[in-house]
């Protein structure tokens, strides 16, 4: 147990994600750990990212194995069927016994694949090489060109990396692969191992499931070598170059709020290594953002859900290194979100070294939608309040850039009632009160009422209750 804190909030919490100090990969558990074996999620070895799954073991009762989640998660619902699978995993090995005689003597990597009721459609098997007893150099195992594909959907995929009961050594697992050859296959996640629980990476050129880490984003990694909180940060040390990556929280469930509800998206962020000119000419692309991402959908077999995205950049000092600062969003529900991902996201021209920590989201009890500079980022149309209301009520929205805004208000049969606005207005926040009058000036009777804005692109209807 470690630093107990008692504070004060002020405004409900929805999630406090928090930092990279938990001590198990994502997606996957230590699926069976016998006496006389040690599963760890190590640094002493990797081939990426800087960490590596690791087990070592004598003679145990049952084998030793580090077991995946469903590979079936976020973008893709299935694993499909028909498409030639470039599938395998980099390890090493160290003091291991040599010629297995049994199957309880091996080492081996397997991926499973699962129908929908979940009966199991086959398993790809990679006995690793026992012919010495040290490989000191990383080695591939790989399917060859044809191999492998899959004669229906899978709906869950597993992976276990396994010591056998009698199976002796230390053996390193990095870098698993699933990538389509000539086709899409759909993702597996997290095989660099490279981030903790909570958390998924998308690399360049494939999202690293394809092994080809060479674009600059393998030199992301959890690190000790800064920490806002505790001992760990995430580090983005970035060549020049015109690339794209980011590593993002899994999709959260959306609990304790409504649409309309605004919430506050802050990480704390220490720069190094920057240039601040390239950022003034360049522009966003040579920035970090964040980007959150609403979804209507959520857990396995239910694909990404995309409904609402935007990368928001963050403004840097103009400096070339500064010390640990927040910096936060605010964005609002929309309807039908039942999920939000995050991601920490340097974009495409970005150069640089930042460290990220301590990443929280929360409820804010203001209507404003603003980036930490006070800006609105994104279109909105809050719910009036009061509502119900009597006799007035106020109506907030938010313009990210100068807008033409019309802002009316209808009966339930679309009748126009109201006109509240209709000009060009600036970037900003802004109230208005609507009296229950008509165009005309007459009072409106009791009941529900629409009010749409239009601005821009951007339009939207809510709903409000007059109750005398």
């Amino acid at each position: 147990m470690d630093q107990l804190t008692v504070e004060k909030l002020d405004i409900p919490q929805i999630s406090e994600i928090g930092s990279f100090e938990q001590q198990l990969p994502s997606y996957w558990t230590k699926g069976s750990e016998p006496g006389n074996s040690t599963l760890s999620w190590a640094t002493d070895e990797s081939h990426s990212m800087g960490r590596s799954l690791k087990i070592t073991k004598t003679t145990t009762s049952e084998a030793a194995m580090w077991e995946s989640e469903n590979m079936v998660d976020l973008w893709s619902e299935r694993h499909f069927k028909d498409v030639d699978i470039d599938m395998g995993i980099y390890y090493k090995t160290s003091g291991v016994n040599t010629n297995p005689t049994t199957e309880d003597q091996k080492w081996y990597v397997s991926y499973s694949f699962y129908r929908e009721d979940g009966s199991l459609i086959g398993e790809k098997k990679f006995e690793l090489d026992q012919s010495v007893s040290s490989k000191t150099e990383w080695t591939l195992a790989e399917t060859a060109i044809g191999e492998i594909s899959l004669p229906e959907d899978a709906y869950k995929t597993i992976i276990r990396f396994v010591g056998g009961k009698d199976a002796t050594g230390t053996v390193w697992a990095d870098d698993f692969k699933l990538n389509g050859r000539g086709g899409w296959l759909g993702q597996d996640w997290n095989t660099q191992v490279g981030v903790p629980t909570g958390w998924f990476y998308w690399l360049p050129p494939n999202g690293g499931n394809d092994g080809q880490l060479n674009a600059g984003y393998e030199n992301t990694r959890i690190t000790d070598e800064y920490a806002y909180n505790g001992l760990y940060s995430l580090k983005f040390d970035i060549p020049v170059g015109s690339h794209d990556g980011f590593v993002g929280t899994r999709k959260y469930p959306v609990s304790g709020v409504v649409p309309g509800d605004v919430i506050r998206i802050s990480v704390w962020i220490k720069g190094m290594n920057l240039n601040p000119d390239s950022a003034a000419a360049v522009g966003d692309a040579w920035s970090v953002a964040l980007t959150p991402i609403f979804h209507n959908t959520i857990g396995n077999n239910a694909g990404w859900g995309e409904f609402w995205s935007r990368d928001i950049p963050l403004k840097f000092p103009n400096v070339t290194s500064f010390d640990w600062t927040q910096f936060y969003i605010d964005v609002p529900v929309p309807e039908g979100a039942l999920a939000l991902s995050v991601r920490l996201h340097p974009l495409g021209r970005f150069s640089g070294t930042v460290y990220m920590d301590q990443l929280q989201i929360q409820k804010n009890e203001v209507t404003d939608v603003k980036n930490g500079k006070g800006t609105p980022v994104i279109y909105n149309l809050a719910q009036n309040f009061p509502n119900p209301f009597n006799p007035t009520t106020t109506i907030s929205y938010s313009l990210p850039e100068r807008s033409n805004v019309v802002l009316k208000i209808y009966d339930m049969l679309g009748r126009e009632v109201k006109t509240l606005i209709n000009e060009e207005q600036s970037e900003g926040n802004y109230n208005i009160t609507w009296n229950g009058d008509t165009n005309f000036g007459a009072k409106v009777a009791s009941g529900m009422y629409l009010y749409r804005i239009e601005a821009g692109k951007f339009n939207q209807v809510k709903k409000m209750i007059l109750l005398k």
